[in-house]
């Protein structure tokens, strides 16, 4: 089965780790990162958001049928991911800051 839009099979190789619920669970993902696996990432998605926005535009958030969902988790997943390229050199943590754990996010 398929995990994404037909059109967006290419990032298929994305929904092993990153498929995540929570964006505590993205979080904790980004950190047990290497900068050059952030870098792919990165690398992967930002081209594709235009079209990714696009395809997620024709539904309403309410009724994103399963394949539309996991394609908007990995927009988030650059959301996760890409200050850690434009702003932290790659880092997966934020340099010079707080230790990632005494950070959780409430939703």
């Amino acid at each position: 089965m398929n995990k994404l839009p037909i059109e967006f099979s290419d990032l298929g190789w994305l929904t092993e780790k990153w498929l995540l619920e929570t964006e505590n669970e993205r979080h904790r993902t980004r950190l047990a990162s290497t900068p050059d696996e952030l870098q792919k990432i990165y690398d992967a998605l930002l081209p594709r958001m235009e079209a990714i926005c696009d395809y997620l535009d024709q539904y309403s958030l309410d009724s994103l049928p399963e394949p539309a969902q996991n394609l908007m988790t990995l927009a988030l997943v650059l959301m996760e991911v890409s200050p850690s390229i434009e702003v932290f050199g790659g880092s997966p943590s934020v340099p010079f800051g707080f230790e990632p754990e005494r950070w959780v996010v409430h939703c």
